[in-house]
């Protein structure tokens, strides 16, 4: 599965990411290539607890969604197809390819420059 990469802030904050994605034992491996990350997932070991971690970690680091809406069509992950679920809106999205902060980032520069108006 390819994902886009976002910017880190710290070697640390990179570090977490990596420790992350190698606490959840369905991640075989992970390879960066350009502004993209690699994962090899196996997807006999990923149930409901590990693709929950993994929705998690690629949200709180602004990675996009997308990628994993693959996986809502397997019985096993129709959980991902919850509306109320916060992952919904960026996972189905058809423009979500851009990191979740920078969308963010966005949001709050259009607000703020209506407001200085």
């Amino acid at each position: 599965m390819k994902v886009a990469l976002t910017s880190f802030y710290s070697r640390g904050d990179e570090r977490r990411l990596f420790s992350g994605f190698e606490e959840i034992p369905a991640i075989r491996s992970v390879h960066g290539v350009g502004r993209e990350l690699l994962l090899e997932i196996d997807l006999s070991l990923l149930g409901k607890e590990a693709l929950r971690e993994l929705v998690a970690l690629l949200w709180r680091y602004g990675i996009p969604l997308a990628p994993l809406r693959v996986l809502s069509s397997k019985k096993k992950f129709s959980w991902l197809n919850d509306h109320q679920g916060y992952w919904y809106g960026t996972m189905f999205d058809e423009a979500a390819t851009r990191p979740l902060h920078e969308k963010v980032a966005g949001k709050s520069r259009a607000t703020a420059h209506a407001r200085s108006r």
